[in-house]
């Protein structure tokens, strides 16, 4: 299953690992709400794909290598190895941080065990970074970026845990750790001349370190190769249109002639009539080349394994924009009262062949970010205000005006289905939306048909789910 985590004003980040070999298919509906005026003409299809959803891939080793690798570090004398495998180290860390604070954040207070695994975390991987230091001047550049983002980020992680209600509650030696082990990073950060990376204002530091993040994942992250699918069918669409219109004119020119009616006025009608095929052609062959593809995917992605470009998994790509008549049965009949059948619902929906060699090496961070800015943009901002008295003992002694911000909400599903796994699993979210970005994301229970309910329909609608998703 997905885990799902606001990263900024705009932007969701929605994660999970892939451990199988196989294919994997996602179906991320996005239902807008009545009072949007989101429509095909306001933000097209292609460029919803492009500006507003980001789908990536990243390499997160194995444990038992990495358990291995603590034995003996000869491996990783040459690069790339060096860079893919430090990498895929700490974006493993990050992850498994990133889970403890979403656990820390959802309850708002400080939680020992949690603390005290995150803390053992850092310390187990300070240990596994800093057993060795390379000796090529490239690999010490990459060992020295990865070196102070890992003590900002484990250190940015620690001193939010001060911040939260009942830390100074917790038990006195767990609170002596978490200072010990800051201390100590000081202490290296002094050793290694590492301080000029964290001095400067606030905002320069966190762009500088979110600069290192960005350097330390080129190397995990896969690369993809993006293909275009159905420029074939638009080439004979095309050529189908003209060669349609060169018969028909030919036909009117040669009749006129036998007739003698060959005029002026003819051909200006011809001529006006080929400005209109020019100023229609380009509509009606997208229109055309769209009804004939409706349902094939639009897109095709090739991973490839960074340097080598050995190819790692093939995605197949869809995005349309359907009306509610246009769903799935399971997703129509749970569909409830988010859908209306006046209003567009985003379907974004993929098919992930991973390679059974993908993963004899490496596990995969799977990462799906939503950005709403576009849709933000959608909302009309208001200049409403509602007045109240601040005081109720004394009505009238104030009177205070509360701004109105209008909002939208709309409503995330996800449908997955994995390797082995002969069914489907749901997850849905509400995402409230305002012109300034995200005001509020909930994880909201699905009525969805279990395993057993969903292998005990009839053989029909088993396949017609089953063709749909293929």
């Amino acid at each position: 299953m997905f885990t799902l985590k606001r990263k900024g004003d705009f932007r969701l980040q929605l994660t999970r690992t892939l451990k199988k070999p196989g294919r994997y298919s996602i179906e991320l509906y996005l239902f807008t709400p009545h009072e949007t005026n989101f429509a095909g003409w306001t933000l097209t299809e292609q460029q919803f794909y492009f500006s507003s959803l980001l789908h990536r891939f990243g390499l997160l080793g194995l444990p038992a290598q990495e358990r291995a690798s603590k034995e003996d570090s000869s491996f990783a004398l040459l690069s790339p190895h060096y860079e893919i495998t430090y990498g895929s180290w700490l974006f493993r860390y990050k992850a498994s941080m990133d889970r403890l604070r979403q656990q820390l954040q959802a309850t708002g207070a400080a939680n020992a065990e949690t603390i005290a695994r995150a803390l053992r975390l850092s310390e187990t991987y300070a240990q596994r970074l800093r057993r060795t230091v390379p000796e090529q001047s490239g690999q010490q550049r990459y060992f020295r970026q990865m070196d102070i983002y890992f003590s900002w980020y484990a250190e940015q992680f620690l001193l939010e845990c001060m911040t939260l209600e009942g830390y100074q509650e917790l038990d006195g030696d767990l609170r002596e750790s978490v200072e010990e082990f800051l201390l100590e990073e000081y202490r290296i950060r002094k050793e290694r001349e590492y301080l000029a990376d964290f001095h400067g204002k606030p905002t320069r530091i966190w762009n500088r370190m979110s600069l290192y993040h960005r350097l330390l994942e080129y190397p995990v992250l896969l690369r993809a190769k993006l293909t275009e699918l159905g420029s074939g069918t638009r080439k004979l669409v095309k050529a189908a249109t003209t060669t349609l219109i060169m018969a028909l004119f030919t036909y009117v020119l040669f009749n006129a002639r036998s007739a003698s009616h060959l005029s002026v006025t003819l051909l200006l009608g011809i001529a006006l009539i080929y400005g209109i095929r020019d100023l229609l052609r380009d509509d009606l062959i997208s229109m055309v080349t769209r009804w004939l593809r409706r349902g094939r995917p639009r897109w095709k992605s090739r991973l490839l394994m960074p340097y080598t470009n050995q190819l790692m998994a093939n995605q197949m790509i869809w995005l349309d924009y359907y009306k509610l008549s246009d769903l799935p049965r399971e997703v129509l009949e749970r569909s409830g009262k988010w859908a209306n059948e006046e209003r567009h619902i985003i379907c974004y929906r993929t098919h992930l062949h991973v390679d059974k060699d993908a993963l004899e090496q490496n596990e995969i961070q799977e990462r799906m970010n939503l950005d709403c800015e576009q849709l933000c943009e959608l909302i009309e901002p208001t200049r409403n205000r509602l007045f109240a008295v601040a005081d109720e003992a004394d009505p009238f002694s104030a009177i205070e005006a509360h701004a109105i911000e209008k909002q939208h909400d709309y409503n995330l599903l996800l449908v997955l289905t994995e390797p082995d796994r002969p069914y489907s699993r749901a997850q849905r979210w509400r995402l409230r939306l305002g012109s300034n970005g995200i005001v509020e994301c909930e994880n909201k229970k699905l009525d969805w048909p279990t395993p057993e309910e969903q292998q005990q329909q009839p053989w029909h609608k088993r396949l017609v789910t089953r063709l749909w998703r293929h």
